[in-house]
């Protein structure tokens, strides 16, 4: 056993602004998946796959964002019911299951997508909206002080310490109310 350095805080990039906001389609779900992997598109089948079955019960919400004709961050929101983390389930709430800005991309395109979040779950008619967050490192989702500027709060604390090959960090359940 060694011991793991402590988790640095990751640097906050100025928020960009994209060319277009596309819904998942074969394609762009292979661009999600190299976000998502760093460039190895590790998944991707199994991704497609999930996702036909899944769109056919209406159940995801998804966008990908792409600036210059270059993916640059992605977005998928669920139910919560359908969440297969340990959160409170409920059919009225929207959960964020994924949002991911490209590691290589030197902006911030998460904050149009939360932006496109609140629009749809306007029309799913949503009353809230949670996200698992780290408090100091960028996964799940990116760290909690990014939400927290979306009006996100701090709920409730899932995990004390989860171990990553950088360091510790807590686990926060984060939601916003609409």
């Amino acid at each position: 056993m060694r011991t793991v350095a402590q988790q640095n805080e990751t640097v906050v990039k100025p928020p960009g602004k994209c060319d277009s906001l596309r819904p998942y389609s074969r394609e762009s779900l292979r661009d999600t998946c190299n976000i998502c992997t760093n460039g190895t598109g590790r998944g991707t089948e199994e991704k497609i796959n999930w996702y036909r079955c899944s769109r056919g019960e209406d159940k995801v919400s998804d966008f990908v964002s792409y600036a210059s004709e270059r993916p640059v961050a992605f977005c998928e929101m669920i139910p919560s019911s359908s969440s297969p983390y340990s959160i409170p389930k409920d059919d009225s709430t929207a959960f964020i299951s994924c949002i991911y800005n490209s590691p290589d991309e030197p902006l911030d395109f998460r904050g149009e997508l939360i932006d496109e979040v609140i629009a749809e779950r306007n029309r799913r008619k949503y009353e809230r909206i949670e996200v698992l967050s780290g408090v100091r490192s960028p996964f799940p989702n990116g760290q909690a002080r990014f939400f927290e500027r979306k009006r996100f709060f701090g709920d409730e604390q899932l995990l004390d310490s989860v171990i990553m090959l950088s360091g510790s960090d807590e686990i926060t359940l984060l939601t916003k109310d609409l």
